[in-house]
């Protein structure tokens, strides 16, 4: 599976390829336009569904029929219901990296910088609080179809608190950068758990922010 957002890319049958999928053996390799644009359908049909009704309202076949499409012709792009989630939370996190670094915040303390950027890197979140969870969900099923998700995600994570501390002289900066990746994941998670409400996210982190962000 790919590494990073998978924008051009997707399963298609070969012989000979290392995963089984639907009974069929797949492989990742370039798209053409139009199979582009049927795993673009699939994914949206997939943030359809969760969005409507949580992580229960999304199955292959329900994706498919969204989609327009056969369950078998959905199996060739997606593996399961969680992959189709996951590869879907990989194309969100970089479309918030994509709005934080075009409008970066100016013009403010850095922690009152890095306070407001991680508010705007998570208010999609409280905005679709069902479709949220079920990516969530589906990422931390640790299932071996989203095991090539974790560094894209990681990678998201990361960035947009470097984009939010910016180029301040940030105190332990490295230390800081994985304290707040932690407490970031945990939140996330809390919503799987019920442990954290959507509108609390944002609140934690800028708690966490003001308690480990120091200038020199």
């Amino acid at each position: 599976m790919c590494k990073e957002p998978c924008q051009d890319r997707g399963v298609v049958p070969r012989p000979g390829a290392a995963r089984m999928t639907a009974g069929a053996e797949t492989v990742v390799r370039p798209l053409s336009p139009t199979q582009a644009a049927t795993r673009h359908r699939l994914l949206d049909a997939a943030r359809e569904l969760a969005t409507e009704g949580g992580y229960e309202a999304v199955g292959m076949r329900q994706v498919a029929a969204r989609a327009g499409v056969s369950a078998p012709t959905a199996y060739l792009y997606f593996s399961s219901k969680d992959h189709v989630l996951v590869d879907l939370l990989v194309e969100l996190a970089g479309q918030t990296t994509e709005t934080l670094s075009s409008r970066p915040r100016r013009g403010r303390s850095p922690v009152e910088r890095a306070v407001a950027t991680l508010r705007r890197a998570v208010q999609h979140v409280e905005e679709a609080p069902n479709l949220y969870v079920a990516l969530t969900r589906a990422y931390i099923a640790g299932s071996p179809e989203v095991a090539h998700a974790r560094a894209a995600l990681e990678t998201a994570n990361r960035r947009w608190i470097e984009l939010a501390l910016g180029d301040g002289d940030v105190g332990d900066r490295d230390a800081v950068v994985r304290i707040l990746e932690d407490v970031l994941f945990a939140n996330m998670v809390g919503l799987v758990t019920g442990g954290r409400a959507t509108s609390e996210i944002g609140d934690e982190l800028e708690l966490a922010v003001r308690t480990v962000v120091r200038t020199r």
